[in-house]
């Protein structure tokens, strides 16, 4: 076992007759010694299949006290996990059963009903049982006829100083999804960080409500969480009907959530604040927070919010703003993060400078799965894609992805900066800025509006929008097309994914003329 496994399991002894995990659908608490029994039940029927070190296994559970102790098992077997979305459609999860051999597959009913469908339209045979982990039921399936071993897995396995735990791939909200592997070290780096920078201690309960498929609440949520022997609620996903009661029922101290939440949580607050006085602080991570919003929840509910800034690759935190010393519109400190923003020639520019945010650390990766992969790599430097500066105390501002910036006539817009801008027009809901072909420009402005329900005409609407920019934006900021629509596409975290909105809009827009 790694030294991940090895503080986890001793932890969970310090806990064996108190809950470490509480599955909140289900109404149950597990102590830390009904976990670790889990876990020894299930690696011992894994063994008894054949699985080893090395091996790759799909979890497709929901949010609950199973899916957590899956991936504890998994760690403790040394095998890697990739974790998908419960939800995902049966073309899909075809599509992902066949990008890698699976040595086991952990399915939900759902996705276990599809496997007939999934052996009569492809070459994949599966032997299966079913099961029940800590009150949930499983099937547990392997492929019969599969080729045998993951080549690039093996290679990254084979050189790296820490067994590989978890793979993942990025949302691809401006490319096409990459393949992560992180090991057992750069989790536990990651975990102890974000254990430190939060201050959490073994009297700390967290909430989740984040997607366990998804980085954030894997590290976020749940490792740091038993890193620091603290307890976790787990709720099966965000309701804002239920958040304020599961807040205060389980005295929790804080909570990991995503900008979406935070402005449901603020658009539908009760009339009178709850009484939540054991909640330290909400942390805001996945996806930009608006100024305004942070602002606002921070004035109606008198609980601080902490954005934070992560990635796939840096298996989750990179910097978080720093307890009791926030900076409104930044996404905090280095933890111990090496951050440094760049030039396209890989330069390193002077404090305060817009530029590339580049990272190196114990806890970032330094190769994606895919080795043709490595233009995001050089001279010992992770490109992470991202565009932003720092300012003088060290704490990050971030414009955009760098794929994402607009260039219009060889100035670089960004969009983060033009939708902080908008979004505090008393009619605008939310809103998505992104480039369209010019002619002329190369690339115009465009916004994508989601209006308030007692919001004038269009017409109206995209005239006083106009103003409102021009009093507040540089003339070539403001933007050229205004839509209106009801949804902008957004990832499992809520992050809007603006080349989906362009796409989106395109289409409508085709279709319309």
């Amino acid at each position: 076992m790694s030294e991940l496994s090895d503080i986890i399991k001793h932890n969970l002894d310090q806990r064996q007759t108190q809950t470490v995990l509480r599955d909140i659908a289900r109404d149950q608490d597990f102590t830390g010694n009904d976990v670790l029994s889990a876990q020894d039940t299930l690696a011992r029927r894994l063994r008894d299949i054949g699985i080893q070190a090395g091996d790759l296994i799909l979890l497709s559970l929901p949010n609950s006290a199973a899916n957590i102790t899956v991936q504890l098992t998994a760690f403790d077997l040394d095998v890697v996990v990739q974790t998908i979305n419960p939800n995902m459609p049966t073309a899909e999860l075809r599509t992902t059963m066949a990008q890698h051999h699976f040595a086991a597959m952990i399915l939900n009913e759902v996705h276990a009903r599809a496997l007939p469908e999934i052996e009569a339209t492809s070459d994949l045979h599966f032997v299966h049982e079913t099961g029940t982990l800590l009150g949930s039921d499983f099937t547990l399936a392997a492929a019969r006829n599969q080729q045998v071993g993951n080549p690039l897995l093996d290679q990254l396995n084979a050189t790296g100083q820490s067994p590989l735990g978890v793979l993942m791939y990025t949302s691809g909200s401006s490319g096409h999804p990459k393949a992560v592997a992180l090991n057992h070290a750069q989790l536990l780096a990651a975990a102890s960080e974000i254990a430190r920078t939060q201050q959490l201690t073994t009297a700390d309960k967290t909430l989740l409500v984040m997607p366990l498929f998804h980085i954030n609440a894997q590290v976020i949520t749940v490792l740091a969480t038993l890193v620091s022997g603290g307890s976790i609620a787990i709720a099966p996903k965000f309701s804002a009907s239920h958040f304020w009661q599961q807040v205060r029922d389980n005295q929790i101290t804080w909570v990991s959530a995503a900008p979406a939440i935070i402005a449901i949580l603020l658009k539908t607050k009760p009339l009178s604040a709850p009484q939540v006085p054991h909640l330290r602080f909400i942390r805001s991570a996945s996806a930009p927070l608006l100024p305004t919003v942070q602002t606002a929840f921070e004035r109606d509910f008198g609980i601080p919010i902490q954005q934070a800034y992560g990635m796939t690759e840096g298996a989750s935190q990179i910097t978080f703003n720093p307890l009791g010393a926030t900076k409104a519109g930044s996404v905090g400190k280095s933890g111990g993060t090496a951050i440094s923003i760049q030039d396209e020639n890989g330069r390193q520019l002077a404090q305060g400078a817009t530029g590339e945010i580049c990272l190196r650390g114990d806890h970032i990766i330094t190769a994606y799965l895919d080795p043709s992969l490595q233009d995001d790599f050089g001279n010992g430097w992770f490109r992470s894609g991202d565009v932003g500066h720092l300012d003088a105390d060290g704490y990050l501002f971030i414009d955009g992805r760098k794929k994402e910036l607009i260039n219009r006539g060889g100035d670089k817009i960004s969009p983060v900066a033009i939708e902080n801008v908008l979004i505090t027009h008393p009619d605008v809901r939310n809103i998505a800025v992104f480039g369209m072909p010019d002619p002329v420009y190369g690339e115009r402005v465009a916004a994508a509006v989601i209006p308030e329900a007692d919001a004038p005409s269009a017409t109206d609407l995209a005239q006083s929008l106009r103003a409102y920019a021009t009093q507040r934006l540089a003339r070539f900021e403001v933007p050229t097309d205004i839509y209106f629509t009801d949804s902008l596409p957004a990832g499992a975290t809520g992050k809007i994914q603006r080349r989906r909105v362009r796409d989106q809009i395109t289409t409508q827009h085709v279709a319309a003329n």
